[in-house]
This record gives structure tokens, C-alpha cells and sequence, in this order.
């Protein structure tokens, strides 16, 4: 990490203006200034870094932005491993995975949680992750945009939070030195014993939702300033709420030199434990780790500390600057055939967007996905046929270039070495492959919006296997992606398409699951072929813990539109048993072509689905107008149990719906909303959305045009 560089993308930027005027149902009019960036809106919320100042003057109050940058998801609880659902059995379960990987676009002053684009960088595979963070850091509040000064801290998008906490991931924010002014202002030890900023950490983390930091000193430090850092990290290591998380990048001595170990050794294990007191949680190992010796210097070391090597250690592999070809093997930490000696650290795997020339033309995206999932799954985008199909080892000495980069025959996969996790432990489970952006929005099953988006807060629980596909017979499968033309609900639909006939049955393995059924319990499809009154060819597949090895099938029926179908199964006649993994199966009697597009996958508990409440105190707090178009703040009273998101729609003149936003949080931003011909007042409306997808009735408010 000591040779990287930060690419932002600065752009020209200037002041944004703060919210004004007085809440009401009907909002005050303001004139909006010039954009500010490019892409941006005058009064769009952006995130910053924090500084020292900042730090320990910090309230949510004082912070202009801080509401809009909040992660109300809570950390989902994962389901215990279960080695007969597995791509690879035999694979051990217990080392973890750090993916440390900018999650802004890298970009400075334009980091939001979610925007108006649909080619931008997000994680379809939290399966394979077990803490995710942020790095790029950013500059703090009022910064120019010239020379701008980044803080110490920046947060983890919310966003990227939420999506984390849904898949049972921890989310850090990032603690970066060196920055400008002194190091030793941080420090500061009041008479008591306590450090303002250690205590400021704690409660940024606990109001916007994320659950540690990851730090990175990276710089030469006073022997007295590392001293007192020490006493610092062991002071908010005692005083953070159980589950926080710190984790300590491999950089400076406890005298405050800069001296990178690439391991885990009796150098730096007074950052992870120093005596008998408790300092950070783990440790990234720089990755620079030519000998196997290093890596097994760390195991010995966490042993001889009566730490969990698997807890504290994670050694590291750049792909952000060496794509799929890094200098240094993931084998000298999976040993072929061995138990693993560390867990896993990775950096940059960003760069399978990052790295892609077209990553901003939303016409290219295909390839960028299918990058991630060579990157995730392997050369053959499948967990269960992982491992490089060519190899040449670099030499012993790593001259900083990148080598074949773009070559994803020479990466294993994550797959090949982590196992897949899941959070689909009780009912009721609903899923419309939303991956969290789309080229336009839908809402049961019509198109209502057609401006381009991302949301990373609002992804659904993605395919645990990407892709894991299997023909019935001598036929190749058909090829599984995920549909953007064409929804349910949200962006994107699941689509299995190809020439179908008797010879390739295609059985799909999607989730990874620990759902019991008591009785009452049914599984819902949404689904179009595009025909009606045929035969669908579809079939939900229930594999159970009792019988791991073979599905159970039940079959979607004839379609009864050419637009979207739902069938409905009961699961009594399965209580008792626990589902440990769902699939589909596509199958027909004759050659030629198929194509399904499932838009909704529903396992629903027993008994009436109790409706959520109407949203409390839906309210326009401002709207910023420029000629026909406004810039939105809307807030209402946060539910914090029974609520899986809040639907924002508008009602237009004909009566149509259009969609404006989707977000788990109290809230809302509107970029642009559009004047419909003269009206004078436009009518919003909002839905709270329960986990099984019941909806509200809905809250409204008006916005007015004069």
C-alpha cells in the first residue's frame, strides 16, 4: 500500500448550499445557483473527511450533511456453514476475508449515496466478504477544490453499509496518515484519562452505522505521538461497543518508524496485543510476502498469543494496481491441499470496474460484470470450477509494474479459497435480484421511471452462487445474467436464456439457505417468458439439510399473461424438514429458443402478513426550484422494526405513478424533480414496505411550484 497513489476525480467544483427555509407541508421556493461539479445539483449532499477540528467538534447537528449519510440497516446474523450445500465441500470455513476497496467511484467531491447514473462501481459477491472498507479517503468540509485538504477519517458510504449489513458484513470506516497539520492534535488526553477523539469515533460510528475503522499510519511518527497512539487505540479498543472492529494496517513500529513487516511478527504484535491488554482486533499485512516463511511466522505468532490466527491476521493481495495477476501467490496463504495459515486481506478489487476502459458507458457494463464475476468465481465465472488455467510465476523481485493485469486465466478466484456465507436463516426471505442501480425503475412489473440510477442501499440479497448452472444432459446450460431491460421491482431482473431442448434441462443453484418450515409456510414466483397460456418450462427447486443431494420440484405451471406470472406453492408438506439451498430448473419438450426473466422469489412465513403503518410526518423541508425542475429534502418519522424500505413515488395527472427513490432511512433527497405540464403543486407519496413486501398505505406530501 506504501506505492499508492490516489486518482481521484476532482473535477471543477464550487460551494454547496445548505437546506433553507422552514419545514412545512408546502415548501418555500428557492432560486438555485450553478452547478457546483459536474454532475452535480447546487444543494446535492455529498460526504467529506474529518480533520481534528472536525473530529471533536463533531455533532449531527453541526455535521451540514450528516442525516443523509446514515446506514439504518441492521448487521444481519449469518447461518451456520453447511459443507453439503457448498460449491466445494471440502473447503474449510474458517478464514476471512477483508476487501478493502474505494467505494466512491474515487471520486472527491462528488461522493454520494446514490445518484442519477447507471455505470457505476458496485458488490454483487458480499458472500465471499467478512469486513468491507473504504480507503481513498476525502477532504473536509469547505476544502478548495484546487488543493484540498483531506481529513484523517472518512466514513464508509451508507450505502455500501447497507448492503454490507444486509449480506452480515461489517463496513469500517478509514483512518489515513499523513494528511496535513499535526499529527499530535489527534492525540489530545484530557486529565481524566479519556481522548476526544477516540470518543468522537465512537459515536460517529454509532449514529452514521457502521461498525469500526480500519487504520492505516502510514507515515514516519514521533516516538511520543506513536506512544501516545497506542494508548489511544487501547483506550477505544476498551471503550467501543462489543463487535467494533479495528483493524491495523502493517506500517509503523511502536517507536513511531515506518517499517513494514509483510507479516505478523513480535515487531508489530504490540498493535494487536500489547502485554495482556487488548489494542486493535486484526491486522492487514502489508503484501509484500515472497516466502512462505512470512506467513507462517504470523500463524506462530497469533498462537504464541493465544490469538485466532484466522481473527487476527490477514495477509494481503494488491489487485488494484496488478488486476488478476498479482506478484505474490494466494497459494503461500492457501497451501494446495492444507489447511489455510491466515485469513485473507484484499485490496482494490475495485479494479475490475476501475480497470475497464468503458467502466463509464453505461452501453459497456456486460464486461464489467463479467470481470467481477472472473474476479469472485473464477476464470470460468463459476464457485464450483475455480483455479487459474495459466500461470507463469513472476520473478523472485517485484519492480511495482503490472504484469498480464487483464488476464483472468492467471486468478484463482475468491471462490477457489473462501467459502460462500448466507443470511437466509428465517422466513420470510424475498428477493427481486435488484443488484441497486438499473436504467430505469419498476414497480410491479411496469416501467415508472426512466431516468438511470444507483442505490447500493436498497441491492437485494444477490445470487449466493454466481453462476452455478448444471445441464440435465449432453447439452451446454443455458447462460444465467441479470436483466436490466426488464424488472419487477427495481433495476434488474434474473434472466436464463438459450436454446433450449431435451438435452439441456438447466438447473440454476441460487441460495444458500437455513430456512425451517413449521406449517403454513409458501413459496411465491414472479416470472415472464413473454408467452401466455403455455407451458413455462420453470420449476423452483427446494434442496433440504436431510437430502442435501437432490432437489425437490415444484413446478411454475402454465403462464397465464405475456407480461409478469406468480405462482404460488404451499410448503406444508415439507414442515419439519429445513430448506438448506434453493434453485430453479428450466426444461422443454422440443429444441428452440427459451428465455425466462424471474422478477420476484418470495419463501413466506405462516399466517397474514400484518400490513406496516402509514408513514408518520411525511414532509417537504425544502424545495430548491430552477424553471421546471426542483431539488427535493423530504423527511418522515423512521420505523425501526417492520420496515424493510420506504418507496417515494409521485402521482402524475393521468394517474401513473412515477418513481423517485428507494431508501431504508428517514430521508430523502430528490435530484430533479420534474414539473408535469402547468400543474401548480405536485403530489408525493410514501410507502413503507415490510420485509415480506407488504406495503403501507401511503403518506403524502405536496411540493409547490409557485
Amino acid at each position: 500500500m506504501d506505492r499508492r497513489t490516489f486518482i481521484g476525480l476532482l473535477g471543477a467544483a464550487g460551494v454547496t448550499v445548505g437546506l433553507a427555509g422552514p419545514a412545512g407541508l408546502s415548501a418555500p421556493v428557492a432560486h438555485a445557483a450553478a452547478d457546483p461539479a459536474p454532475g452535480r445539483a447546487p444543494h446535492q449532499p455529498y460526504m467529506h473527511g474529518y480533520d481534528a477540528a472536525s473530529i471533536k467538534n463533531w455533532s449531527p447537528q453541526a455535521d451540514r450533511y450528516a442525516r443523509f449519510f446514515r446506514s439504518r440497516v441492521p448487521l444481519a446474523t449469518r447461518i451456520a456453514p453447511f459443507p453439503a450445500t457448498q460449491a466445494n465441500p471440502a473447503l474449510a470455513t474458517g478464514p476471512l476475508v477483508m476487501n478493502l476497496s474505494y467505494d466512491y467511484d474515487n471520486s472527491f467531491f462528488t461522493a454520494y449515496k446514490y445518484n442519477d447514473v447507471f455505470a457505476r462501481r458496485l458488490l454483487r459477491f458480499w458472500q465471499y466478504t467478512d469486513l468491507y472498507g473504504s480507503w481513498h479517503g476525502l477532504p473536509v468540509d469547505g476544502s478548495p477544490t484546487d488543493n484540498p485538504d483531506h481529513g484523517l477519517i472518512n466514513l464508509p458510504n451508507p450505502a455500501y453499509t447497507d448492503a454490507a449489513h444486509r449480506n452480515g458484513v461489517k463496513s469500517l470506516g478509514c483512518w489515513f496518515w499523513p494528511r496535513s497539520g499535526a499529527f499530535s492534535a489527534y492525540l489530545e488526553q484530557r486529565v481524566d484519562g479519556s481522548f476526544p477523539v477516540a470518543d468522537k469515533l465512537i459515536e460517529m460510528a454509532d449514529y452514521f452505522g457502521f461498525d469500526g475503522y480500519f487504520i492505516n499510519q502510514e507515515a514516519e511518527t514521533a516516538p511520543t505521538d506513536a506512544a501516545r497512539l497506542m494508548d489511544m487505540l487501547k483506550y477505544l479498543r476498551a471503550k467501543a461497543p462489543e463487535g467494533f472492529h479495528l483493524q491495523w494496517y502493517d506500517t509503523i513500529m511502536v517507536n513511531g518508524k515506518l517499517d513494514y513487516q509483510n507479516q505478523f511478527n513480535d515487531k508489530n504484535a504490540p498493535w494487536i496485543q500489547d502485554g495482556t491488554t487488548p489494542v486493535a482486533n486484526s491486522l492487514f499485512a502489508n503484501y509484500w510476502m515472497p516466502t512462505r516463511e512470512q506467513v507462517e511466522t504470523s500463524r506462530a505468532t497469533a498462537e504464541k498469543l493465544g490469538l485466532d490466527p484466522y481473527e487476527v491476521v490477514f495477509h494481503g493481495t494488491e489487485n488494484e494496481k496488478y488486476g488478476y495477476n498479482p506478484p505474490y501467490d494466494t497459494r503461500l496463504i492457501f497451501p494446495e491441499g492444507k489447511p489455510a495459515l491466515t485469513s485473507w486481506a484484499l485490496f482494490g478489487s475495485h479494479f475490475a470496474w476501475d480497470r475497464y476502459p468503458g467502466r463509464n458507458d453505461p452501453d459497456a457494463q456486460a464486461a464489467v460484470f463479467q470481470r467481477e464475476r472472473r474476479y469472485w468465481s473464477g476464470p470460468n465465472e463459476d464457485p464450483t470450477r475455480t483455479g487459474r488455467t495459466e500461470y507463469v510465476p513472476w520473478p523472485y523481485e517485484d519492480d511495482g509494474k503490472p504484469r498480464d493485469a487483464d488476464n483472468h486465466k492467471k486468478w484463482d478466484g475468491v471462490a477457489r479459497y473462501i467459502t460462500e456465507r448466507s443470511v437466509i436463516g428465517s422466513f420470510p426471505f424475498v428477493t427481486r435480484f435488484n443488484t441497486g442501480h438499473g436504467r430505469a425503475f419498476f414497480l410491479d412489473g411496469r416501467r415508472a421511471g426512466d431516468r438511470e440510477w444507483n442505490n447500493a442501499s436498497v441491492q437485494d440479497i444477490l445470487p449466493t452462487w454466481q453462476f452455478w448452472t448444471r445441464s440435465g444432459g449432453p447439452g451446454a446450460p443455458l447462460p444465467v445474467d441479470y436483466d436490466y431491460t426488464r424488472a419487477y421491482d427495481g433495476g434488474c431482473s434474473l434472466r436464463i436464456a438459450g436454446d433450449l431442448g431435451p438435452d439441456n434441462p438447466t438447473t440454476v443453484r441460487l441460495f444458500k439457505t437455513a430456512l425451517e418450515v413449521r406449517g403454513g409456510e409458501r413459496l411465491s414466483v414472479t416470472y415472464t417468458t413473454g408467452q401466455a397460456g403455455a407451458a413455462s418450462g420453470l420449476e423452483i427447486g427446494l434442496l433440504f439439510a436431510d437430502a442435501p443431494e437432490r432437489f425437490v420440484w415444484l413446478p411454475a405451471g402454465r403462464t397465464t399473461s405475456r407480461s409478469w406470472n406468480t405462482a404460488v406453492r404451499s410448503l406444508d408438506a415439507f414442515a419439519g424438514r429445513t430448506i438448506a439451498a434453493i434453485g430453479v430448473r428450466v426444461s422443454a419438450e422440443r429444441r428452440g429458443p427459451y428465455g425466462v426473466n424471474i422478477g420476484e422469489l418470495a419463501l413466506l412465513g405462516g399466517g397474514r402478513p400484518a400490513r406496516p403503518q402509514s408513514p408518520a410526518a411525511f414532509t417537504v423541508d425544502a424545495a430548491h426550484v430552477r424553471d421546471d425542475t426542483a431539488e427535493v429534502f423530504l423527511s418522515w418519522l423512521f420505523q425501526d422494526e417492520g420496515v424493510w424500505y420506504y418507496d417515494l413515488y409521485r402521482e402524475l395527472p393521468d394517474g401513473r405513478r412515477e418513481a423517485l427513490g428507494r431508501v431504508c432511512d428517514e430521508v430523502y433527497y430528490v435530484k430533479a424533480l420534474s414539473r408535469a405540464g402547468d400543474e401548480s403543486a405536485s403530489t408525493l407519496h410514501l410507502v413503507a414496505v415490510a420485509p415480506d413486501g407488504s406495503r403501507s398505505a401511503p403518506a403524502t406530501a405536496k411540493v409547490r411550484w409557485s
